[in-house]
């Protein structure tokens, strides 16, 4: 599988945000500065997870810095999630995920990667 993070790859439909927020079925995972909610769900794509990223506006007035750390959010996800997909694969599984960045200031990007891996492994452990 390649190394990127498409559009398909992308959660754009609302049907689906909606779902994924529902108290129903959801996983929550947290490891400041983030929260993963993620469910189980059927997505349009051949792909088996489609990964929303959030950072609060409230905590980050600038869109500069909002969309810097989604950059360096999408960038560790794109990079470390190969070991989740093969788990999904083999188990036919989808899933819907919400990456929400809780603190008020940029981390640095090795920071952020840590943790994005961290969550990623607590997740795969609780896919197989």
């Amino acid at each position: 599988m390649k190394n990127t993070l498409c559009k398909d790859e992308r959660l754009s439909s609302k049907v689906i945000i909606d779902d994924l927020f529902s108290s129903n079925g959801v996983i929550k995972l947290k490891e400041f500065p983030f929260i993963l909610i993620t469910k189980e769900v059927e997505l349009p794509t051949e792909f088996p997870v489609q990964a929303m990223f959030s950072v609060a506006k409230r905590k980050n007035k600038l869109a500069v810095t909002r969309n810097l750390i989604k950059r360096r959010i999408k960038e560790s996800y794109r990079k470390n999630k190969s070991e989740l997909y093969s788990v999904l694969v083999s188990n036919n599984k989808q899933l819907a995920i919400c990456f929400i960045y809780l603190d008020n200031k940029p981390l640095p990007y090795q920071v952020i990667e840590e943790k994005i891996i961290v969550l990623l492994e607590r997740l795969t452990k609780k896919s197989e």
